[in-house]
């Protein structure tokens, strides 16, 4: 019997390596979709072409911000219009962090390193005009 249930917690605890080694290899959602958006803009690049943020998310969201790297938690909670975070999202000259909203929410945040010649910083934009211009 102890034999029995050593095999199986042995079998849980290679379960529980192996997903969290696929999980790591993956990422998280934000960096899965860091990843995708900046690959289809070193695409859009070649070709001269804007990549359209609602064709690369899969959740709701109506509003995007796009902040530029080493931006205050104070500047971005003012600008989504309610206290969300209490960090700094970007310590690298390289990032832009791109915050979506959904009626008035922060509902997912990536850090993006990707190109982009459009100066998204301005103001929010709507899910129909968000492009990145790389």
């Amino acid at each position: 019997m102890k034999k029995k249930i050593a095999i199986v917690a042995a079998m849980f605890f290679a379960a529980a390596v192996i997903y969290g080694v696929i999980r790591l290899e993956m990422g998280s959602p934000e960096q899965q979709l860091a990843r995708v958006i900046e690959k289809e803009a070193s695409k859009a690049r070649e070709a001269g072409a804007a990549v359209y943020l609602k064709d690369h998310t899969d959740f709701a969201w109506d509003k995007v911000y796009v902040f530029g790297p080493y931006t205050d938690p104070q500047t971005i909670n003012a600008a989504v219009g309610y206290h969300w975070t209490d960090r700094h999202l970007s310590y690298d000259d390289a990032n832009k962090i791109i915050v979506f909203c959904d009626k008035g929410k922060v509902v997912r945040y990536i850090v993006y390193s990707g190109p982009m010649s459009n100066n998204l910083y301005a103001r929010p934009s709507s899910r129909e005009e968000a492009a990145i211009w790389p």
